[in-house]
């Protein structure tokens, strides 16, 4: 007797946009988990690991040529819009190189290319910053403080605050230590009005809604706004909870 066959039921969901994110670290391990928590159904996040093991300039120029190659890869795969990862590497080559490296890579793929660096400027722009605080899982230096390299004309850097952890450690520092840093920082600077914690790679998501609930400031985090460029660019306009003003309100 001839067994009979069901077909599985699927989700039922429709494909709205592909983002292409080059990652720069030692590890991506975090990033996918908070992407699929904030993105809405239908969003989708490409990943290539562009593995860094220290901060240095010979490194930056090596990955930012292995950047362009991935972005080239996310392109060919039917990525709607491209980020390029690695604000460190995105800031070596001054502002100006970098809008004019990532028109150029815009004009040569046809979809929207930017930077992380770029996402954390322009979600600073968008929540009006003007005093700001940075927070890096790293000790803050002349290259690699990627928080501090994503202030705009306008804004000041008040104050800094670091976890000085390893680049191989920053998928294991605990979660609360952003919270704690943050709150430092604006204890003791408390004409902060935004609070910007460097780098995707450690848990300072949870962070975001306790900062500006309890100090009234506003808070960006490099994976927040990396999600929200490569969305807000897509053309994906959802308004989502829980992950801070900027993707409340913006």
């Amino acid at each position: 007797m001839a067994t009979q066959m069901t077909t599985p039921k699927l989700r039922d969901w429709t494909l709205r946009a592909r983002i292409g994110y080059s990652a720069v670290a030692f590890v991506t391990e975090l990033l996918p988990k908070y992407f699929y928590e904030i993105a809405p159904p239908g969003v989708l996040m490409s990943i290539l690991t562009l593995q860094i093991a220290e901060h240095t300039q010979s490194n930056f120029e090596d990955l930012y040529r292995r950047g362009v190659e991935a972005a080239e890869s996310f392109a060919r795969a039917g990525a709607d819009v491209i980020i390029m990862g690695g604000a460190p590497t995105n800031i070596s080559h001054g502002e100006d190189n970098l809008e004019r490296a990532l028109k150029e890579l815009s004009d040569r793929f046809g979809v929207p290319v930017s930077s992380s660096s770029m996402a954390q400027r322009n979600a600073l722009r968008a929540l009006g910053a003007r005093k700001v605080g940075t927070i890096n899982p790293a000790v803050p230096r002349k290259i690699g403080d990627s928080a501090a390299g994503s202030i705009d004309d306008g804004m000041v850097l008040v104050g800094r605050k670091h976890v000085g952890a390893k680049l191989q450690d920053y998928n294991r520092i605990p979660p609360e230590r952003a919270y704690e840093l943050g709150a430092e920082l604006v204890r003791e600077h408390p004409e902060i009005d935004t609070l910007i914690f460097g780098c995707p790679h450690w848990a300072s998501i949870e962070a975001i809604e306790p900062l500006e609930r309890e100090f009234g400031v506003s808070v960006v985090t490099a994976l927040q706004a990396i999600i929200w460029e490569g969305m807000r660019l897509a053309g994906v306009d959802d308004k989502v909870a829980g992950y801070g003003k900027l993707f409340r309100e913006h």
